[in-house]
């Protein structure tokens, strides 16, 4: 009799909680998934702050969280990958009457590329799991760019010390005093402060420096997918981020001499090539590189064509592959005065000024 009265009130209180939680199980829940900050490059870290709070005088006994997120980014669990390529990171929180629970979690930004992050569902229950509730989470969603890292030199089998910097010109105004390319004879015409001691003393009579006219470099980076000069089709995704790195390792080394580059990229959507300098536009041009999607959109040939490069001084082709035919068109551009210059994971051509991408695996 005894075990009968308490199974009647265990279910009067059960039915009571159903109906106590039917009616006011979402009322005052709010959740919210933010980053301590929306840009990074890989390998980073970034916090994603969870903050679930419960303002009625009804405790919260069991509420399930599940943020979904693209498989690159890293929340330290084994979460199984969907097809479109997202994972759902669950949550379990308990809650008292009036109470916010804070939870913090370390994402590691695998890849490059600019992603979506946000909630999936919030729902929870009672203590007996007989009435479920949700919570909207239709605002709950963030969104983080993860740039490119520059690839090192040790990354390649080769790396040209003189890559950029001033080149000579034909047409000029005025002397550039620190580039001196070699000595002459002393007239009396030139002023003395450009005479040469130490050919002078090796010669045995007066020399003066033959001072060159320079031009501050201008390069245009041109990054190409293309897998070989006959294929329009895009290369295999680790060798395209690898061109992406190389890409952003250019960009790197044209702001370290403070010259003025633009980037150019083989596939469709893009806008006029964009000449600047600087950290900012650097910056401009790596959230480029983070949201490219690899493809190939004209021929190798085709693509070099359509760049302007005699505004140009320094031509940097990143490719998969030199091939002759390729090479052949950058030789004409150097036999123009242009500095040259290839990075490619197959040096098929052979040409000197190319250097071979050997290092880390994307």
């Amino acid at each position: 009799m005894e075990t009968l009265f308490i199974l009647i009130i265990l279910a009067a209180a059960a039915a009571a909680e159903y109906f106590l939680y039917a009616r006011n199980g979402s009322k005052g829940v709010a959740y919210t998934a933010k980053l301590e900050k929306h840009e990074v490059f890989e390998g980073e870290e970034v916090i994603l702050t969870e903050t679930l709070s419960n303002s009625k005088n009804l405790p919260l006994p069991y509420v399930k969280t599940e943020i979904v997120a693209p498989s690159f980014l890293d929340f330290g669990e084994n979460a199984k990958e969907n097809k479109e390529g997202l994972c759902c990171i669950p949550s379990v929180f308990s809650l008292k009457k009036a109470e916010k629970c804070r939870r913090v979690r370390k994402i590691k930004c695998t890849r490059r590329g600019m992603f979506e992050i946000g909630a999936a569902s919030v729902y929870g229950s009672d203590i007996f799991g007989l009435k479920e509730f949700t919570v909207s989470t239709e605002n709950v969603k963030d969104f983080l760019t993860v740039l490119p890292v520059p690839l090192n030199s040790e990354d390649f089998s080769t790396e040209n010390e003189q890559l950029f910097g001033d080149i000579l010109i034909r047409r000029f105004i005025y002397d550039d005093p620190f580039l001196i390319s070699g000595a002459h004879e002393y007239s009396g015409r030139e002023p003395m402060n450009s005479i040469s001691w130490s050919a002078s003393a090796k010669a045995g009579k007066l020399m003066s420096n033959i001072k060159d006219h320079t031009t501050s470099s201008r390069i245009l980076i041109l990054l190409n997918f293309q897998r070989r000069d006959d294929l329009v089709a895009a290369a295999e995704s680790s060798v395209c981020e690898l061109m992406i790195k190389a890409a952003a390792y250019v960009m790197e080394k044209a702001e370290n001499i403070k010259a003025e580059f633009a980037l150019s990229i083989n596939v469709s959507g893009y806008s006029p090539v964009i000449s600047g300098s600087g950290t900012e536009f650097r910056y401009e041009q790596l959230r480029r590189l983070a949201a490219v999607t690899p493809e190939c959109y004209l021929r190798t040939a085709d693509f070099l064509r359509n760049n302007r490069t005699y505004e140009f001084t320094d031509i940097v082709l990143i490719t998969p592959v030199l091939s002759s035919e390729t090479a052949d068109y950058l030789i004409k551009l150097k036999n123009q005065g242009l500095g040259v210059y290839a990075y490619t994971m197959n040096n098929e051509a052979d040409m000197d000024f190319c250097s071979v991408i050997t290092g880390r695996k994307a």
